[in-house]
This record gives structure tokens, C-alpha cells and sequence, in this order.
């Protein structure tokens, strides 16, 4: 899964790229808008000097007095022309040469805006207007080549796109600064994890932004239910000892038949006294673990309540929890034990399922509590190397493991024992607690 950062640094750099090009094609097109519109004014101001400047001949002709004029429009390829047009009269300007403008005839107070190929391939923006003098209907029309303008803005717009660029890369780094300040405090937690880990420190810092604030209080509070309940830490529960003791005191046993303790005989005696002083302190440490307190305890109410907590934990998922339990008396168990067991083992379900979870509660000779979920279970493989592992956490795994140690352990207390398989029903994972009423009782 990519971080969190590494997530919002790309969307934020994904948004610049797009603004920071939108912003210069606006900022082009305004400027080549705002050029236009002075040639246009400009084009408009001569239109009117061309109309102006219009005669008629005594042969009822329309001529056009060119001293009245602009003199650029006297010379050929000028970049500056006109072009007039009534009924089959057509008058062009010098500078024109022998190109005619496409003009559309307008009739009075029409006014239309072209851009045509002019002498030279000249791109001309051309302002054509009707008018009507001396009793007919005349089209105007003036041109002006555009690229003098353009080439005159163009600098600009280099300058403009060197400059946008810059603050692109440098906001760019600026969000890489301020994201990398602003995920400070979730690397202080993670550090604070491997801290815990570590038994440096035992509780969270609280100095923590607002969206992770309830998450590091619920934690903290978790911390402290099992300071106050150490019988439920693994590294501290004697079955918990037991089994991690296990095989080192398996391969100090094996040590004295190795060649290199063969060759120091003064060194095999104690080293085979050490096992053996090893268990005996291991069983008096087993034999004085207190039993676990036994209290009135109303199973079907604590686990209802137990299930809405997780349903409003999980409420993104949707889940349907399902609780299945026969009517009976109340059962005499240590409620906090019980409703830790449940916990841990519901949670695992409801973190893994996809949308259901199946907790039923079976009593005949003894209490039968089963967990399903419709989640990616657990192969053959991993179900014996958990057997065989007896469950005993293991720092570097994540999963399942944590919930299914604590439960193991509490369910060694009552006298009970945990069974691990695949669900029948939800295809999923299945865990099945299983107590003796005897000591339930």
C-alpha cells in the first residue's frame, strides 16, 4: 500500500501540472485577444477613412480620391490593404497588387470579422462593414497583417511560460517541504510503535494532529487495560513462557553431546545440571499463577454490546454480524476474560471478513463458542504451523496472530482449549473456543 504522503504529493503535483498550463493558454489567448481587438479598433478608424475618400465619377462609378489615403496603402505588400465593392465596382489598393480579397457583400450596418491568406501568405485580419452612400450599398473592407503584432508579443509569452515554470517547480517543492512538516507527528507515532515494541515506553504520546487523535487514545486505553491485566500479555503468561522456553531448553540439553563440550570434561557437569535447574524454577513459577477469578456473568448481553462496538468500528464495511446462542442460565466466568476472548476473537473476523461474520454460542457438555467470517482464510499449511507454533505471538507477524495468542492464553485459564479451521459455512476463517462447564460453572 503507498503512503499516505507519497499519495497526496502526487495528487498535488498532478493538480499544479494541470493548472500552471491552463493558466499560460489563458494568458496566451488573453494577449492575443487584446491585440486583436486594438487592430480591430484601428481597422475600423480606416474603414471609415476608405469610405470617406469614395467617389462618383460622371459615368455613375465609384472612385476613390487617393490622396485622402493612408501612403502604406500605396505600397505593394505593405501588410496594410483595402478593398471596396459596390454592386460589379471593385476598387483594391495598390499594396494589394493583384490579389483580391474573398469579401461576402454586407448589406448597411452589417460588420464581419475574417482571417484570410493574403499577398505573400500574409495571415491578415480582415474587418469588412456595409455602408450606403451616394444611393447604393458599398463593402468596405481593410486588412492588416497580423505577425508584426504577434511577433511583438511573443517575448512576452517566452518570458511568461520561463516564469510559470519556475514557481511550477518551486510550489512543487514547497508542497514536498510542507507535506513532508505536516506527516511529522505520524512519524513520531510510528517510531513510538517500534519504541513500544521495544518495551521503551509504554504508552502513546498524545501531541498528535486531529485525525489520528481518537486512534491513539483508543490505543492508549487498550495499553492500559492490559497493564492492569498482565495475565494477558504472552511475553508474561507462564504458557506463554513455557512454550518460548521450550527449545532453548531442548538445545541446552543437546549441548553436552556436542565434540566441542566432549573436549572439555570439566565443563559437561554443569552444563547437565542446567536443564534440569532451569524446569524446576519454570514449574514453580507455573505452580504459582494464581487461578482466575470466577464472577457472575450474562454472556449474551456482553457480546450484544460487544457487537455494536464493532459494527460502529467497522461501519464502512457494512458487515452483518450474526449472533446465535440458545437460552440459558447465567454463567459463572470471569466477565472481563469473556468479554476479552470474544473481543479479540470478533475483531479478527470482522478486520478479515469481506461482508458477513457468524458468531454462535452451543452449550451441551460444554461451552462451544465459534467465530466465522466469509474472509480469505487460512490454508492447511498455515493452520498446522500455527498448531505446532502452539500460537505463541511472534513479533513480525501481522493478521491473526495477536488476537488468537490472547485468546489461546485466556482459554488455557478456564481449562478450555482453541480449535483453528476453515469455515464450513462462510468459506472463511473459523476459530472455536471450547470450555468445560465444569470450570465454567
Amino acid at each position: 500500500m503507498k503512503s499516505l504522503q507519497q499519495r497526496l504529493s502526487v495528487a498535488l503535483v498532478i493538480s499544479l501540472i494541470i493548472i500552471f498550463p491552463t493558466l499560460w493558454w489563458l494568458t496566451d489567448s488573453t494577449m492575443q485577444d487584446i491585440a486583436e481587438k486594438y487592430v480591430m479598433s484601428h481597422l475600423a478608424q480606416e474603414a471609415e477613412s476608405v469610405l470617406a475618400a469614395t467617389q462618383v465619377d460622371k459615368d455613375e462609378k465609384i472612385t476613390l480620391n487617393t490622396k485622402q489615403i493612408n501612403p502604406v496603402y500605396l505600397q505593394p505588400f505593405s501588410g496594410r490593404y483595402y478593398q471596396l465593392r459596390s454592386n460589379d465596382d471593385l476598387i483594391r489598393s495598390r499594396s494589394l497588387w493583384d490579389k483580391e480579397l474573398i469579401i461576402p457583400d454586407l448589406s448597411e450596418g452589417e460588420k464581419r470579422r475574417l482571417y484570410l491568406s493574403g499577398p505573400q501568405q500574409q495571415s491578415l485580419l480582415v474587418m469588412a462593414y456595409g455602408y450606403n452612400k451616394h444611393d447604393r450599398t458599398i463593402t468596405v473592407a481593410v486588412a492588416e497583417d497580423l505577425s508584426p503584432t504577434l511577433a511583438f508579443i511573443k517575448p512576452f509569452q517566452s518570458r511568461f511560460m520561463l516564469i510559470a515554470l519556475a514557481m511550477l517547480l518551486l510550489l512543487i517543492a514547497m508542497q514536498i517541504i510542507i507535506l513532508n512538516h505536516m506527516f511529522q507527528p505520524l512519524k513520531r507515532i510510528k517510531k513510538q510503535i517500534s519504541a513500544l515494541d521495544q518495551g521503551e515506553i509504554d504508552r502513546f504520546d498524545t501531541d498528535v494532529p486531529k485525525e489520528v487523535s481518537p486512534l491513539v487514545e483508543v490505543t492508549n486505553q487498550l495499553l492500559d487495560v492490559l497493564d492492569q491485566h498482565p495475565e494477558l500479555h504472552p511475553r508474561d503468561n507462564p504458557e506463554a513462557l513455557k512454550h518460548v522456553t521450550k527449545l532453548p531448553l531442548a538445545e541446552l540439553q543437546q549441548l553436552p553431546d556436542q565434540e566441542t563440550v566432549q573436549s572439555e570434561p570439566a565443563v559437561d557437569p554443569p552444563l547437565q545440571a542446567q536443564p534440569v535447574n532451569a524446569e524446576r524454577m519454570l514449574e514453580t513459577i507455573f505452580q504459582a499463577t494464581p487461578n482466575p477469578s470466577v464472577i457472575e456473568c450474562d454472556i449474551e448481553q456482553e457480546i450484544l454490546t460487544l457487537i455494536s462496538v464493532l459494527e460502529s468500528m467497522y461501519q464502512e464495511k457494512n458487515l452483518d454480524i450474526t449472533f446465535i446462542m440458545p437460552q440459558t442460565d447465567v454463567l459463572l466466568m470471569d466477565g472481563e476474560n469473556l468479554l476479552e476472548l470474544s473481543g479479540n476473537l470478533l475483531k479478527n473476523a470482522c478486520k478479515w471478513a469481506q461482508s458477513k461474520v457468524l458468531l454462535s454460542v452451543e452449550i451441551d457438555e460444554s461451552i462451544h463458542l465459534r467465530i466465522e467470517d466469509d474472509g480469505p482464510g487460512i490454508s492447511e499449511t498455515g493452520l498446522i504451523d500455527l498448531a505446532q507454533q502452539n500460537i505463541v505471538l511472534d513479533q513480525a507477524t501481522s493478521g491473526y496472530l495477536l488476537g488468537l495468542t490472547t485468546a489461546r492464553l485466556i482459554a488455557q485459564q478456564h481449562s478450555g482449549q482453541l480449535k483453528l479451521s476453515q469455515s464450513n459455512e462462510l468459506g472463511g476463517y473459523c476459530v472455536e473456543v471450547v470450555l468445560p462447564l465444569a470450570s465454567a460453572l
